[in-house]
């Protein structure tokens, strides 16, 4: 009784460690999205936002610090490891286990379900692109601003891997979100759970099309770049 008891707290303790770092990341992804997006009022004012980002107004040059970035990048690689790892416990991972889940969303047509199943989808492609993303801004962070990132994404085709990964990670936060806030009872209505899911529609929409006006907004500077 008492090794069930531990166990039910382990699991009750993983399920908020995983909620809370979720909810930590989702803020921190539309947070850095909008801070990218500044390439879109020009490259003076991404550049800007670069070397705030890398706390130039602290350093005696003004050219700010870039080991600031990479401490960032392993951060969030930090957090997005102790939000993968009880995600993981709860994700089909066989195909056994695939295939059982599929069987039963074909019986039972269940819209949260098929979110959850869509988030775990994204989550698998998230898992395989996101350290990829932050090893390449945290081992040059010198080369964010307006002409690094644009020759990085254009030049040298990283838009490969930000495009499937801007799409992923805007789906992935916005359900996550949702169902956060559905899991510890904020929304207890149907009428409440559907514009939920409306606001979560018009979220990833968004933040979607930001990003993909911010990758085409990086172009003309690959071309300065190169």
């Amino acid at each position: 009784m008492a090794k069930r008891l531990k166990m039910t707290k382990w699991y009750a303790c993983l399920d908020v460690c995983q909620s809370l770092s979720g909810v930590l990341l989702a803020v921190f992804l539309w947070t850095h999205l909008l801070l990218v997006s500044s390439i879109l009022l020009g490259g003076e004012a991404m550049a800007w936002v670069a070397r705030t980002m890398e706390l130039s107004f602290l350093s005696a040059d003004g050219q700010g610090y870039p080991w600031v970035v990479s401490l960032i990048a392993i951060g969030v690689a930090g957090l997005a490891l102790v939000h993968a790892v009880p995600a993981l416990q709860k994700m089909p991972l066989t195909l056994r286990q695939h295939a059982a889940l599929r069987t039963q969303m074909h019986s039972i047509d269940h819209g949260d379900t098929r979110l959850w199943y869509w988030q775990a989808l994204t989550g698998g492609v998230i898992l395989l692109l996101l350290p990829v993303h932050l090893w390449l801004i945290g081992s040059a962070p010198e080369t964010i601003g307006p002409q690094g990132s644009g020759h990085r994404i254009w030049a040298q085709g990283v838009w490969l891997l930000y495009l499937p990964l801007l799409l992923a990670v805007e789906l992935h936060a916005a359900i996550g979100i949702y169902r956060v806030v559905l899991k510890w009872g904020a929304a207890r209505g149907l009428n409440t759970r559907i514009r939920l899911k409306k606001l979560k529609t018009l979220v990833s929409l968004l933040f979607i099309a930001i990003g993909l006006a911010s990758l085409l907004a990086f172009l003309p500077y690959a071309t300065l770049a190169g």
